[in-house]
């Protein structure tokens, strides 16, 4: 066992060699830890996996398929509160933004809307004066 765990270690570069002596004591062996050949297994593969171990006793597998599977309900549970979370405080973000604009807006308007009419009663003022 003490051999795997020194090739692993020197496969990733440890002080003994780096992955260049991984390389020469084991020709044509790949890196067992290249980030882009990595593929995490699907619940089906651990679970058929932990089927195949043969010195579990039947008890002990189910007893970790239920944690598996109770821990993997868990995590899809806080990912869907998490994802509710940050569609609530983005929500919040956009009104805060409409609402501000829109009041700007809305205050230009009558600001114009005012403008307008001291115009309008300036003139009107005018052409009394005039008759």
């Amino acid at each position: 066992m003490g051999d795997v765990a020194e090739e692993l270690f020197n496969a990733m570069g440890g002080p003994e060699g780096g992955a260049g002596a991984a390389a020469e004591s084991a020709p044509g062996a790949e890196n067992p830890f290249n980030p882009e050949d990595f593929k995490m297994p699907t619940m089906e593969d651990f679970l058929s996996m932990l089927e195949g171990m043969d010195n579990l006793s039947d008890e002990e597998k189910e007893e970790l398929k239920a944690g598996v599977l109770q821990n993997a309900m868990r995590r899809k549970m806080q990912a869907g509160l998490t994802d509710y979370l940050v569609f609530l405080v983005m929500l919040a973000i956009m009104l805060a933004v409409f609402a501000f604009f829109g009041y700007k807006l809305y205050l230009s308007l009558t600001e114009k809307e005012r403008k307008r009419e001291e115009k309008l009663k300036a003139k009107q003022e005018k052409s009394k004066k005039k008759k």
